[in-house]
Formats: structure tokens, C-alpha cells, sequence
């Protein structure tokens, strides 16, 4: 009788850690990474653009001269 109490016990156990996926790894980020991100959209928005002024077509090129 001890026996199955046991094997259900172990059974159980090893069921209920299968049953849940591990948690993903969420990088959380800090304010300057979150503004540095929306900073780099932004001119990525404003370069793909086609009409462009003289003074954002300079930007775009300063842009990719330090992406490179």
C-alpha cells in the first residue's frame, strides 16, 4: 500500500513539473536603452522616406557613417 503511495507521489511530481514550459528570458530595458531604440527608429522612419530636405539627407548620410 506504501508502495503505490509512493509511486503515485513520484508520478505526481514529475507530471506536474512537466506540465508547465519554462519561462522565457525577458530582457528588460532601462530608460536610456528605450530612448536610444525610439531615437534610432525615428531616423530609420525619416531616412526610408523619400521627399527629403537638404538638412535630413545630410542626417541620413552622418547616420550611416556611424552605423558603419
Amino acid at each position: 500500500m506504501i508502495d503505490r503511495l509512493i509511486l503515485s507521489a513520484v508520478l505526481g511530481a514529475s507530471g506536474w513539473h512537466g506540465m508547465y514550459p519554462p519561462q522565457p528570458a525577458h530582457i528588460i530595458l532601462t530608460a536610456g536603452q528605450i530612448r536610444e531604440k525610439a531615437k534610432l527608429a525615428s531616423v530609420s522612419a525619416m531616412c526610408n522616406r523619400k521627399p527629403k530636405s537638404k538638412q535630413a539627407k545630410d542626417l541620413c548620410k552622418r547616420w550611416e557613417k556611424h552605423d558603419a
